[in-house]
């Protein structure tokens, strides 16, 4: 089989993988479903059994109580890559799901989540599910059909200083998050005034080597490679509406194929690392930025090394786990590595709807 037909007989097992389980799986940071979670007070606590039960198998999440979740954003990256794929009736079904969740948006996560800078309640809105809901709405051309309230809560994020909150449970500025609502916004026909002021903010923060921090504060200075993405694919749709610089995001996207791709052309999961992630979040992501910001010192397409990395991962279920025996995570995993194939295959193409949206 050559590597054309790997992609796309690995992405449609990754679906029929997803469809046996109805889209709903484990994720790394469901921790705090378990009822035993409930007796945990404090951030260190939380964090600490979530990093507990983020390295358990599923019989230890079993035995604490913590059952398979479908989540938004996963619906949506699997809605996103049918559609890419052709598959407009199963993308419509998808979305339909999506809309008669949450009524019709703000969409969040489906557990608690604690941070290290943050700590908010299952359900509470974030800009994250929200984006990606909006962009696999979007490919289908159905943004009418979004909750109008949804602009409104967007604009309630916009801090005093101009930028996004990530959620209303936190004012610090992250960039990725800063810059996928503003690409919401832009897309659901907002304020471009205020989407311009918030992506101005993260763009001042670029460092002079063309990286950005995760955030800004003393705990949110790293930097890594998934993350990253986001803002250079938040930018580059950014730059459809005359908002940020083109010079500014080259010197991102070269900052990135430089600092976190490995001379093999591997990902780093953070810069500064020696050896190549194992993350299949990370990794797929890393794809599906490939898909868009070509790679001048490799191959492009489905015979790119880190193409090529992802397809490893895939068990003979179809589940994508960072390594043999563990999770197949159904949004962290799963869904990334579907709709990172699906792009590829359109970059290829071998898709049918030829374009991301």
């Amino acid at each position: 089989m050559n590597d054309d037909l790997k992609v796309r007989a690995s992405a449609l097992h990754a679906l029929d993988f997803a469809k046996r389980h109805d889209f709903a799986g484990a994720d790394p940071y469901d921790g705090l479903t378990s009822p035993l979670a409930k007796l945990l007070v404090g951030r260190l606590p939380r964090q600490a059994w979530q990093q507990v039960i983020k390295r358990s198998n599923l019989t230890i999440r079993a035995m604490t109580g913590i059952r398979p979740v479908r989540m938004a954003k996963a619906t949506a990256l699997f809605a996103e890559g049918l559609w890419l794929l052709g598959r407009q009736d199963e993308a419509r079904l998808l979305g339909d799901r999506l809309l008669a969740s949450q009524a019709g948006g703000p969409w969040g996560y489906e557990f608690d989540v604690q941070t290290r800078w943050a700590h908010y309640r299952a359900g509470t809105p974030n800009v994250i599910a929200t984006a990606f809901v909006i962009r696999a709405l979007a490919v289908q051309k159905r943004l009418d059909e979004v909750n109008p309230e949804v602009l409104e809560w967007l604009y309630s994020l916009i801090d005093p200083r101009g930028y996004f909150h990530y959620t209303p449970a936190s004012s610090a500025l992250i960039h990725n998050g800063n810059l996928l609502a503003a690409e919401t916004v832009a897309r659901m026909g907002g304020d471009l005034g205020a989407v311009r002021a918030a992506a101005e903010i993260t763009l001042q923060h670029q460092s002079s080597d063309g990286s950005w921090a995760y955030g800004e504060g003393s705990n949110l200075s790293w930097i890594d490679n998934f993350h990253t993405v986001y803002v250079l694919e938040s930018l580059s749709r950014l730059a459809d509406y005359e908002i940020g610089s083109r010079d500014q995001l080259k010197s991102g996207i070269d900052y990135w194929h430089k600092s976190l791709l490995s001379q093999d052309r591997l990902p780093f999961y953070y810069a500064g690392d020696r050896s190549p992630s194992t993350d299949v979040h990370n990794i797929a992501t890393v794809v599906g930025g490939l898909s868009k910001f070509k790679d001048p010192l490799a191959v492009p397409g489905h015979a790119h090394p880190t193409v090529q990395l992802l397809l490893s991962h895939q068990g003979p279920d179809g589940g994508f786990r960072d390594k043999p025996g563990s999770v197949p995570y159904m949004r962290w995993n799963q869904a990334h590595a579907f709709c990172a194939l699906a792009k590829v295959m359109v970059t290829d193409g071998n898709g049918s709807n030829g374009t991301e949206d």
